[in-house]
């Protein structure tokens, strides 16, 4: 995700009075390489922008090679969001790659969101709801819907005041195109966790009954109402129709709906485990697949960073348990 919480502190500390003398043949300048030193623009499109013209050729008149290439380099290192400050600050960044950094804020809300959205989708049977990082995310998209506004009616007011050429304005505008996007994004993984769950509340109805504990309280009522029109509509079709001893059938486990739990799924491991692989071989004799001599051993030892290819019912356990993570 861009680098918005910095564009955002920008353009609210900045009152659009602000004009970036870039326009004006570069003159005046105290900032860094053609940047004001109170420019509405955020220091790391200035930074950039500094750094394109200085690979470019193009020096500014009244400032020092020596004293601009200074100031740049205090710029890049001061904003942490260039990997500059303290090194404690980078706790958040995934250093899986090797140390590489893609320039993206890590926000854990978003992250454990797509997590959530991966795994119901990827699951065959209903997982445990997150409703703390669910209404997280809903307030976070309420105050971006309010910034969303506030730049919009600043571009325009700008717009209208004929002050096109002033920097703040039109980066008011780029950073409400570039918020809704955002929020777009992780409203679309929000609609989409919710329907996949009700359709497996649906097509499992009976067998979610047992399942009330991973629901919200919106999703039991749903299950409830859902359940008790499932019933009516079954009675008034066909069961009313049925000798009352075949109802006695109709609550047993082989007549209940339940998800494949024999589904392969692919999935990562997330901390070093275990897994039972018996009964993979599905068809093939028992004898064989408790022969060890031919199919190794029935136990075995995955590492953190692992990629498989398995039954859910043999991580069913661990994915519960946060230790293998499902994938699409």
């Amino acid at each position: 995700m861009a680098d918005l919480e910095n564009l955002l502190d920008d353009i609210n500390n900045d009152d659009g009075s602000n004009v970036d003398d870039h326009y004006n043949d570069q003159q005046n300048h105290p900032g860094v390489d053609g940047v004001p030193a109170r420019s509405g623009v955020p220091s790391a499109l200035a930074a950039a922008a500094a750094r394109r013209r200085q690979l470019g050729g193009n020096d500014v008149p009244g400032a020092g090679d020596e004293d601009r290439d200074n100031r740049l380099a205090d710029r890049f290192e001061g904003d942490e969001n260039f990997g500059g400050g303290d090194d404690d600050d980078d706790d958040d960044v995934d250093d899986d790659g090797g140390g590489d950094w893609d320039g993206r804020n890590y926000n854990p809300d978003y992250e454990t969101l797509k997590a959530l959205w991966t795994s119901e989708l990827a699951c065959p049977e209903l997982l445990p709801h997150d409703a703390e990082t669910v209404l997280q995310i809903v307030e976070e998209l309420d105050g971006k819907e309010e910034v969303i506004d506030e730049l919009l009616q600043r571009s325009r007011r700008q717009v209208k005041q004929q002050q096109s050429r002033e920097a703040s304005g039109e980066l008011a505008s780029l950073v409400a195109q570039i918020t809704k996007m955002d929020s777009d994004r992780t409203r679309f993984m929000l609609v989409d966790l919710a329907r996949t769950r009700m359709a497996k509340i649906e097509n499992h109805a009976l067998h979610n009954r047992t399942l009330v504990d991973r629901m919200t309280e919106e999703e039991r009522s749903y299950l409830r109402q859902y359940g008790e029109l499932l019933e009516k509509h079954f009675r008034r079709t066909v069961l009313d129709h049925l000798p009352k001893d075949a109802w006695k059938k109709l609550d047993e486990p082989e007549m209940i709906d339940s998800p494949d739990l024999e589904q392969f799924v692919f999935c990562r491991v997330v901390e070093t485990v275990q897994i039972d692989v018996r009964g993979e071989l599905g068809a093939l004799n028992e004898d064989l697949a408790n022969d060890e001599d031919d199919f190794g051993d029935n136990i075995q030892e995955h590492a953190a960073g692992s990629y498989l290819i398995v039954m859910y019912k043999q991580v069913r356990d661990l994915v519960l348990e946060g230790k293998v993570e499902l994938l699409m």
